[in-house]
């Protein structure tokens, strides 16, 4: 089961439902994925999913707030896997205008009924509600990357309006969403981890929040690990070039006949990194006495590779 489905199937348990954040979840749910139907005997509600769960949630939200018990059809697909599709229907019957109202998909003006999917300001102005809304509009489109394979949330939906709506309301939550068109789908998105994070903590999926925050741990520890074992894989190539390098122009001192116009320092300097050719500066150091400072070492180094620069160019060889 995806990471989705699980954090999906938390939220469908949470049974603290005030009469107030049911109406916004069912809001959001029936806003992300309700079809409209008018006939001859008035307006026909369905909603499909193909999340048991999200079904069972929607039919009990729609018992809780409005007191009906909608008609359940299970369908089989026959393409991308034969998946089943749970399919919720109400109506006709006056019942669905009052469903369509209360939840802002419908409103009533001077010009008669108007359909929108935008977000219901009128029933989000507690805190509470707003969360509510926030799951409803993830159970009905959302979906939730694996954490091990990246973060990504979105919700998606053919109806711009509704994306474009949902995303200004979500930036309002301090949640920097965007909005894609993806072929017919528009859908809203959350690439940053700790924005994901802050969704979760507030539609009340917690399992997930803490199964990804272990994930988010390890991630960093493991990239701090990698850091870490790259630099000092780097520092001891850089040791390794630059020992060599030294080791090479001592050599030359020594061929070129310079050694024995050294100074005792220098002197001791090309013998003691011809003895240690991997030791570290502070190592090196440490092998004089009394012992010197890398600082001392690496200036003595260096002077020993530009006095072989001069012997050479003396000497006329490259």
């Amino acid at each position: 089961m995806s990471f989705s489905s699980l954090a999906k199937q938390e939220l469908c348990r949470l049974e603290e439902l005030r009469d107030c954040c049911a109406l916004a979840e069912l809001a959001a749910l029936l806003h992300g994925c309700a079809i409209l139907h008018l006939g001859r005997e008035g307006w026909r509600l369905s909603l499909s999913t193909e999340s048991p769960a999200v079904a069972r949630r929607t039919a009990l939200l729609l018992k809780h707030v409005f007191l009906v018990s909608p008609q359940l059809n299970t369908l089989q697909r026959r393409r991308l896997g034969r998946s089943k599709v749970y399919r919720l229907t109400l109506g006709p019957g006056p019942e669905v205008l009052q469903i369509l109202l209360k939840t802002g998909l419908m409103r009533q003006s001077e010009e008669g009924l108007t359909f929108t999917r935008a977000v219901p300001g009128s029933i989000l102005r507690r805190s509470c509600c707003r969360y509510a809304y926030m799951r409803g509009a993830f159970l009905a489109t959302g979906y939730l990357n694996d954490p091990e394979k990246g973060y990504h949330l979105e919700i998606c939906g053919t109806d711009a309006e509704y994306a474009a709506s949902l995303c200004r309301w979500l930036n309002r939550q301090g949640l920097r969403a965007r909005v894609v068109s993806r072929k017919e789908v528009q859908v809203v998105y959350i690439k940053d981890s700790e924005q994901i994070v802050t969704f979760l903590s507030m539609v009340g999926a917690h399992k997930a929040l803490l199964e990804m925050e272990n994930v988010r741990v390890e991630k960093d520890m493991r990239n701090r690990v990698n850091r870490i074992v790259n630099c000092e894989q780097a520092n001891i190539e850089k040791t390794l070039s630059a020992s060599q390098r030294q080791v090479e122009a001592i050599q030359d001192l020594e061929r070129l006949g310079g050694l024995r116009r050294l100074s005792p320092a220098l002197l001791k300097t090309a013998e003691l990194r011809l003895e240690y050719p991997d030791a570290t500066l502070q190592e090196l150091g440490e092998y004089f006495s009394p012992p010197v400072g890398k600082s001392a070492v690496n200036h003595r180094l260096r002077k020993l590779e530009q006095l072989a620069c001069e012997w050479k160019e003396k000497l006329g060889e490259e």
